[in-house]
C-alpha cells in the first residue's frame, strides 16, 4: 500500500489507521482518547486531519489508511480545528495552568503546595509533568480559550482501595472504560449521565468493589488526566528512573516497572513484557513495592537466645546454624520454595542433598507434582503443548474451567480467555464458587472436585460410547481405559446431570481444540489422582490441551530441579522421629507447629509464624531484589534482574548456601558469586535447562520443553471405581447432590446424543 503524509511517500503492509502511518514516518499526531491497545473510539476529536478528496476533515485514530491516500496533518485549518476542540474540552477542566504565561516560573516550587482537595490548576494536580492534555495543548500551541469556565465541583471519591476518582478532572476520553471492557472484561465503569452531565462512574452508584473491580490498575494506567490515580503514590514524586522485574507473586511471570527517585521506591507500573503486554493485576500493581517496607521484614539474621530471637552478625548466625546442622547431618528434612529462582533452587538443593545429607527435601508448592508431573512423571515437567511464543489459550475454542478462580490465580491467561471469548469461544465454568467469568460461561455447573471428576468421567465414558471407536481404537491404552469405564456403576443418569452432561459433551466435542483449566484444588486430595489421569485423557481425546494452573512463581523449575536432585514434593515420612530431628525451613510451611525438633533454620524475608519458631534465622531477598531466571506456567524461561539491592544485611540465597556450606566443613562446594555461576551450572547438571538457558543468555525466547502430549496414547485412570467420602468435597450440600452425580456415570440414556 503507498500512501502520502505530509507530501512524504509512505509505504505500508496491512491497514494500519492514519496515526499509526503516521507514527511509523515519526509524524506525531496530537490524540487524547486514542490508545495502540483498544479499539478506535473518535471521541476526541483531537487528531483531526485533512484528506485529499474529502469533503470534511477525518479522525486520524479511526481512519484506515488506503492505497494513494493524500494526508495533511498540520495545515492552518487542521490547526484551527483542534483549538477549538481543545476550547470546548478545556471549558469543563481546570485549566488555569495550562493557559498561564507564567507556568514556566513557578516549576521549582510548585511542588511544595500540591497537596490540595480538588486541583484547581496543574500546580495541585498529581496529574502535573504527566499529562496528555498537557502536552496536547502544548503540540496544539492554545494559548486562550472563549468558552466560560463550568467547573464540576464533585467530591473526590475515596471509598476504593488503592483508586482514588476526581471527575473534576475527567475529559470523558473513554479510554478506563474501553480498557476494562475490551481488555480485562471487567465492566466495572461506564458512562452515566448525559449531555453536560456525563461522568464516568460505575452503575446505580455503587463502589468499585461492589461492581466487581479487579483493582488491576489497567484504567489508572490508561488516565490521560488525574481523574484515576493511585491513592499511595498519589501526591509522590515523580520518578526518574524506571527499572524492570519478574513479578515473583504468581506464576505468570509478568514483566513489571519498579519507578524511583533518587534510587527511592515510588510506584509499580506494568511494562510490555512477553505474558502480559502492558497488563498487571492487582498483587503485582499496588502490593509488590509495599513488600520492600513491609513491617515484619527480616533485614538481619536472628538468633535464639533465652527463649528470644536476637539480632546478631552473620558469622555467628551462620556458626550456630553449622553447628545444629552438624548434629543432625543425614537426619535432616529440608523445605525449599517454588517461589525461589532456578539458581537459588540449585544451590540449595546441592546444599541439603551433598552437605547436609537430607533426609527428605519438600517442594513448598501446593499441588505441584499433581500440576505439571502426572502421572508419575510421565509426561514430563509440563502438560501444555504450547509453541514457543504462544499463548495456548489463543487458539482455544472452548474453555472448561475446573475449580479455578482464574481471574485472581492466573489473571493474564484470564486475559486471553476473555479475548477469545469474545471471538466466540465457550465457557464451562465448573467449581464450588462463585468466580467473576461465571456471567461469561455459557454452561455453569455447580460442583465440587470430587462431583466435578465424577462428571469427567461421565464425560469421557460419553465420548467413547459416541465415538464407537473408529478413531482411537488403534492407541496405546485404548482397550484398558474402555474397560476401566465400562466398571463403572451402571445406574441410570439423573435429568439434571444428564441434561449437564449433554451440554458439556456438545460444547468439547464441536469447538476445538478445547482448553482444560485446573488448579490444584483439582488435582490434590484422595481423588486428585483420578481427576488429573480423567483431565489427561479427556485432553488426548477430544483434541484439547490442559492448562495448569500453578501458584508459585517457578513451579516448573521447581520441579525440574528437584526430579535432578531426586527430591521429594511430598510430605516427610512419619518415620523420623521429631526429636531427632534437624528442619531446614527455606520456604514456607503453612500451620507449622514446632514439635519437639531438636533444631530449626528459617531462611526467610518476613518474620511468619514459622521463622518465629526457629532457632537460627537467616534474611534472604525477595523476587525485587535478587538477579535470577524463572519458570513460568507456561514453561517460560525469564531473566529478572534485581531492581533495588538487598536491604539492611540481606545475602543471596546462592551466597548464604555457600557460607552455610563453608560452615559445615564442606570446603568443595561451588560458590556462586553471580547468578550466570549458578545458571550455567545448572544447565550442565540437567538436560532440560541446557537449550532454555542457552537462548536466555542470547535473549532469544527460552522455554522448557514439554513432552508429547500427553504421551502416545491414554493413560490408566487410578480408583476409577473408588467411593471416596462426600463430606470432602467443599461443594457438598446434601448427600442426594452425590448420589445424583455420582448416578451419572451411567450414560446409557445420553448414548444417543447427536455427534457434530
Amino acid at each position: 500500500m503507498k500512501a502520502f503524509i505530509d507530501g512524504r511517500p509512505l509505504e505500508i503492509d496491512g491497514q494500519p489507521t492514519i496515526v499509526e502511518a503516521a507514527r511509523s514516518l515519526g509524524i506525531e499526531i496530537p490524540t487524547l482518547c486514542y490508545m495502540p491497545r483498544l479499539e478506535p473510539y473518535a471521541a476526541c476529536r483531537v487528531c483531526l486531519v485533512e484528506v485529499r478528496g474529502s469533503k470534511n476533515p477525518v479522525t486520524a485514530c479511526a481512519t484506515p489508511l488506503t492505497d494513494g491516500m493524500e494526508i495533511v496533518t498540520n495545515s492552518a485549518a487542521v490547526r484551527t480545528l483542534r483549538r477549538e476542540v481543545l476550547d470546548l474540552i478545556l471549558s469543563e477542566h481546570p485549566s488555569a495552568c495550562l493557559l498561564c504565561a507564567e507556568k514556566p516560573t513557578c516549576d521549582e516550587s510548585k511542588s511544595t503546595i500540591r497537596k490540595a482537595g480538588q486541583p484547581t490548576g496543574c500546580v495541585l494536580c498529581p496529574a502535573d509533568g504527566r499529562c496528555d492534555l498537557q502536552r496536547v495543548v502544548a503540540a496544539v500551541g492554545m494559548t486562550g480559550m472563549t468558552h466560560p469556565l463550568s467547573f464540576r465541583g464533585s467530591e473526590i471519591r475515596r471509598d476504593d482501595p488503592f483508586i482514588d476518582r476526581d471527575d473534576n478532572l475527567c475529559i470523558l476520553c473513554g479510554r478506563c472504560v474501553r480498557v476494562c471492557h475490551e481488555i480485562r472484561g471487567a465492566d466495572a465503569l461506564a458512562f452515566i449521565g448525559r449531555g453536560n452531565r456525563m461522568s464516568i462512574g460505575t452503575s446505580v452508584g455503587k463502589t468499585l468493589l461492589e461492581s466487581g473491580c479487579q483493582f488491576c490498575g489497567a484504567c489508572v494506567d490508561v488516565c490521560p488526566t488525574g481523574a484515576l490515580t493511585e491513592r499511595a503514590v498519589r501526591y509522590a514524586s515523580r520518578f526518574d528512573e524506571s527499572r524492570p522485574f519478574i513479578c515473583g507473586l504468581c506464576g505468570q511471570g509478568c514483566v513489571l516497572g519498579l519507578r524511583l527517585r533518587e534510587g527511592r521506591p515510588v510506584e509499580v507500573r506494568p511494562e510490555s513484557g512477553p505474558v502480559n503486554d502492558g497488563q498487571a493485576c492487582v498483587k503485582g500493581r499496588f502490593v509488590a513495592r509495599d513488600l520492600l517496607s513491609h513491617p515484619r521484614r527480616i533485614t538481619r539474621p536472628l538468633v535464639r537466645k533465652g527463649g528470644l530471637l536476637i539480632e546478631i552478625g552473620w558469622e555467628e548466625a551462620l556458626a550456630a546454624a553449622g553447628r545444629g546442622l552438624a548434629d543432625h547431618r543425614g537426619d535432616v528434612e529440608a523445605v525449599i520454595s517454588a517461589q525461589d529462582s532456578c539458581e537459588d533452587l540449585w544451590a540449595l538443593g546441592l546444599l541439603f542433598r551433598d552437605v547436609f545429607r537430607a533426609r527428605t527435601i519438600e517442594i513448598a508448592e501446593e499441588g505441584g507434582r499433581f500440576l505439571f508431573g502426572f502421572p508419575a512423571g510421565a509426561f514430563g515437567p509440563g502438560v501444555v503443548p504450547a509453541p514457543a511464543g504462544a499463548n495456548p489459550l489463543e487458539r482455544a475454542q472452548a474453555f472448561v474451567v475446573l475449580e479455578e478462580p482464574i481471574a485472581q490465580t492466573a489473571p493474564m491467561f484470564g486475559l486471553a480467555m476473555h479475548r477469545a471469548l469474545r471471538q466466540g469461544a465457550r465457557l464451562a465454568a465448573i467449581g464450588s464458587g462463585d468466580y467473576c467469568f461465571d456471567r461469561c460461561a455459557s454452561l455453569r455447573i455447580k460442583a465440587g472436585p470430587l462431583e466435578a471428576g465424577l462428571l469427567l468421567l461421565a464425560l469421557l465414558r460419553m465420548m467413547i460410547e459416541n465415538d464407537h471407536g473408529r478413531s482411537r481404537s488403534g492407541m496405546d491404552g485404548y482397550d484398558s481405559l474402555r474397560r476401566t469405564l465400562s466398571a463403572l456403576p451402571p445406574r441410570p443418569a439423573s435429568d439434571a446431570w444428564a441434561e449437564k452432561l449433554d451440554k458439556l459433551f456438545r460444547m468439547v466435542d464441536k469447538r476445538k481444540p478445547a482448553a482444560w483449566i485446573f488448579g490444584p484444588h483439582f488435582t490434590t486430595g484422595p481423588w486428585g489422582a483420578r481427576n488429573a489421569a480423567t483431565l489427561c485423557n479427556l485432553a488426548r481425546w477430544a483434541d484439547g490441551f490442559l492448562v495448569p494452573i500453578a501458584r508459585e512463581a517457578n513451579t516448573r523449575g521447581a520441579l525440574e530441579i528437584a526430579d535432578a536432585l531426586k527430591a521429594s514434593s511430598t510430605s516427610p515420612p512419619a518415620t523420623i522421629p521429631a526429636k531427632d530431628r534437624a528442619l531446614f525451613l527455606a520456604g514456607p510451611r503453612p500451620g507449622f507447629v514446632r514439635r519437639e525438633e531438636s533444631f530449626v533454620v528459617a531462611l526467610d524475608a518476613f518474620l511468619g509464624d514459622s521463622a518465629a519458631q526457629a532457632d537460627v534465622v537467616l534474611p534472604r531477598p525477595i523476587f525485587l531484589e535478587q538477579d535470577g531466571t524463572f519458570v513460568n506456567n507456561e514453561g517460560r524461561l525469564q531473566r529478572s534482574r534485581a531492581a533495588v539491592p538487598p536491604a539492611g544485611e540481606i545475602r543471596p540465597v546462592r551466597l548464604i548456601a555457600a557460607d552455610l556450606a563453608r560452615a559445615l566443613g564442606a570446603a568443595a562446594f561451588p560458590a556462586f558469586v553471580n547468578a550466570d555461576d549458578a545458571l550455567m551450572s545448572l544447565a550442565a547438571a540437567v538436560p532440560a535447562f541446557a537449550e532454555p538457558v542457552r537462548a536466555v543468555r542470547e535473549n532469544r525466547p527460552a522455554f522448557l520443553a514439554a513432552a508429547e502430549f500427553p504421551g502416545k496414547g491414554f493413560v490408566e485412570i487410578p480408583d476409577a471405581t473408588a467411593v471416596f467420602d462426600p463430606a470432602d468435597s467443599p461443594a457438598l450440600r446434601d448427600p442426594d447432590d452425590y448420589l445424583g452425580l455420582a448416578t451419572a456415570l451411567e450414560i446409557k440414556s445420553l448414548r444417543t446424543a447427536r455427534r457434530r
